[in-house]
């Protein structure tokens, strides 16, 4: 099983995507694939946070900010278990931005097959991501190119998901692939 779960920063995401993971898992194995690079206070306050709402839920944490193919490829432990990979928003923008960065379309096609590996792989995956407007008065031309990447990323990422939650107008839509929308 493959669960999308998209919204904006705040929305309740985390906690939605744990409570799945853990019912999901059951009595499996479960890894939390950890994609922030904490960048000061602000970003080790946001970890400790997540740690906090995961607390006693089971998760083994696997940290994996970039290249996230490889390193899991060496893991066999996650075959089997229930992994929730936190955040797409974190990983695109670290492999955006270190040396020697795919682009473009190379980029998307290499972040969705590591994805699809792990699913390949894990019995479930639940995925968060965040999503921005596409336009907006504060972007420049770097930030512009990272949404858009991003929404391309969400939009393969729907492709392979059993199931589609995204956080509209204040409250959770499930979409499934080709039977609409129902409010959550």
């Amino acid at each position: 099983m493959v669960v999308l779960i998209v919204g904006i920063p705040d929305s309740g995401k985390s906690r939605m995507a744990e409570d799945m993971a853990v019912r999901l898992a059951g009595n499996d194995s479960r890894y939390y694939i950890a994609t922030m690079i904490p960048f000061g206070e602000e970003g080790q306050k946001r970890i400790e946070k997540h740690r906090k709402l995961r607390k006693g839920k089971g998760f083994e944490t696997i940290e994996c900010p970039y290249d996230l193919g490889r390193k899991l490829l060496a893991m066999d432990r996650i075959t089997e278990s229930t992994c929730l990979l936190e955040c797409m928003s974190n990983l695109v923008g670290n492999e955006m931005h270190r040396e020697g960065a795919l682009s473009g379309d190379e980029l998307v096609d290499c972040i969705i097959r590591d994805i699809k590996s792990l699913c390949d792989r894990a019995k479930n995956v639940v995925i968060v991501s965040n999503y921005f407007p596409m336009e907006d008065v504060g972007y420049d031309d770097d930030t512009r190119n990272y949404v858009r990447v991003l929404f391309q990323v969400n939009d393969e990422l729907k492709k392979i998901s059993d199931e589609i939650y995204v956080f509209e107008d204040g409250t959770w839509i499930k979409e499934n692939a080709n039977l609409g929308s129902d409010r959550v």
